[in-house]
């Protein structure tokens, strides 16, 4: 008792100015959308616009890791959690900003395999996953 709090540390640290940083937590997100060029998501905690983030698209032959950008982010609508918390999901437009060949390759196979349109039988009958 009576020592400061900084005084406890191991290591000394230091009161910043101007110095900025991100934290990006493992967070699951349902994809919307999708195209060669970007994909829209929805997931729980807000993006910056205009912030970096890579998504990863798990598909059976593989997971697909992309760097993008994001171009909007709102909140969609609320949710009670299983403890009676509340719960924002968002969604979020990404742009593709670096896409490897492998990923093209993947990405264009995923697109055709929903068929002319880009949509399922599901969606087309009107009836949503």
């Amino acid at each position: 008792m009576g020592r400061d709090r900084d005084d406890r540390r191991k290591l000394p640290r230091f009161r910043t100015v101007n110095i900025g940083g991100f934290i990006i937590p493992p967070a699951e997100a349902d994809i919307i959308n999708l195209s060669m060029g970007g994909a829209l998501v929805e997931h729980q905690g807000g993006l910056r616009v205009g912030s970096v983030c890579t998504l990863t698209l798990k598909v059976p032959e593989a997971a697909v890791r992309i760097k993008c950008q994001v171009a909007h982010s709102t909140v969609d609508h609320r949710a009670t959690g299983p403890k009676g918390e509340g719960l924002l999901f968002y969604r979020s437009g990404l742009q593709f900003i670096e896409l490897s060949t492998d990923a093209e390759h993947v990405m264009a196979a995923l697109i055709r395999s929903y068929g002319e349109g880009g949509e399922t039988a599901y969606v087309r009958e009107g009836v949503r996953a």
